[in-house]
């Protein structure tokens, strides 16, 4: 094990009046109380948050960071890297096994954070393995294609694509296609959010719920105030979002585009079951909670949980933070109820 994994692990268990000593006074902001191990980490990162970054190859390896942040996987699940010829190209996916394997298990389609620039199918590698244990499916994480290499919307055709994909083979992956879910954080929000419109209007087979975590639902940051009060957040800032915007819709390209607003939707009725957590120390925490508004106000049957502790990205802190694991292992289990 790296020293760095030693460090994150004593972090996580050291008593908490001995963490108050090396976190500081507690960050407190729209009245949340910032979680103290991920209060330690951000300050043990001010250095390497402070360093400038240009290009989307200084972001991409200050996002490499984040895999010491991560728990290991559920152990007994098995899993298998696999490629799938996509519409374009061919896309690499894992496939996440749960410990009791039949033909009849139901899947999950996964798609990971990352403003649609950053990270790969492997980011929320502890988090999909505790999916498939939790709730006895098969989880399936694409690494669609990303921008600004592609044009938006690239990444949510690909998932789009192995939604068609799962469907057409479910009899040789082992998947009952009537209990297939989707879930995906941040920019995996919006692609979840995103299908599950489109997959309504085609009238065909729905996903059996979605799960979203901190959800991206529109790039607009206008009239959300925790935009200007979380701007300067671990790990994500406005900063980032501004980044993520100028690479994903360049010159206000597609900015409009109603794959890139599920919040923006007329009708957002008839809406698969929808689990939607969001964060009190993230940026985009306002536009998750008028989103999960909205799906509840068209008669959606909608589970909103805030984590008012936690921040952006809380499902690859649970090596740093006790609390974001337990709100991941929450997730799962809300999940889990609609596979049984």
């Amino acid at each position: 094990m790296r020293i760095e994994n030693i460090i994150l692990n004593i972090l996580r268990v050291l008593p908490k009046s001995f963490l108050r000593l090396i976190a500081g006074p507690p960050v407190i902001i729209d009245g949340n109380e910032l979680d103290i191990n991920i209060q330690i980490a951000e300050k043990l990162s001010e250095k390497e948050m402070k360093k400038q970054r240009i290009t989307t190859h200084d972001y991409r390896e200050a996002a490499r960071q984040f895999d010491l942040a991560g728990l290991p996987r559920v152990r007994g699940i098995g899993i298998e890297d696999v490629k799938i010829q996509g519409p374009s190209e061919e896309l690499k996916a894992r496939i996440y096994f749960p410990k009791k394997i039949s033909d009849e298990n139901g899947a999950i389609l996964f798609f990971h954070q990352g403003g649609f620039v950053l990270m790969s199918h492997l980011t929320d590698d502890y988090f999909c393995s505790l999916l498939a244990d939790v709730c006895n499916a098969k989880v399936i994480s694409l690494d669609y294609r990303l921008c600004p290499e592609n044009e938006f919307p690239a990444p949510i055709e690909d998932c789009l694509f192995l939604w068609d994909y799962v469907q057409k083979n479910s009899s040789t992956l082992g998947i009952d296609p009537h209990k297939v879910a989707l879930a995906g954080d941040s920019a995996g929000g919006m692609i979840s959010s995103t299908m599950s419109i489109v997959l309504r209007d085609r009238k065909e087979i729905q996903p059996l719920a979605i799960c979203i975590a901190y959800p991206w639902v529109t790039p607009s940051m206008k009239d959300q105030p925790s935009i200007e009060s979380c701007a300067n957040t671990f790990p994500m800032s406005r900063e980032t979002m501004e980044f993520f915007n100028k690479n994903v819709f360049p010159d206000g390209k597609n900015l409009d585009h109603p794959w890139a607003n599920p919040l923006n939707k007329n009708d957002l009725s008839n809406l698969p079951p929808t689990i939607i957590a969001t964060a009190g120390f993230d940026p985009i925490r306002d536009q998750g909670q008028y989103f999960a508004k909205k799906l509840i106000e068209a008669e959606n049957e909608v589970k909103h949980l805030f984590f008012s502790n936690l921040s952006h990205s809380f499902l690859i802190l649970g090596r740093i933070s006790k609390k974001a694991n337990e709100a991941s292992i929450k997730l799962a289990y809300e999940l889990s109820k609609y596979f049984e």
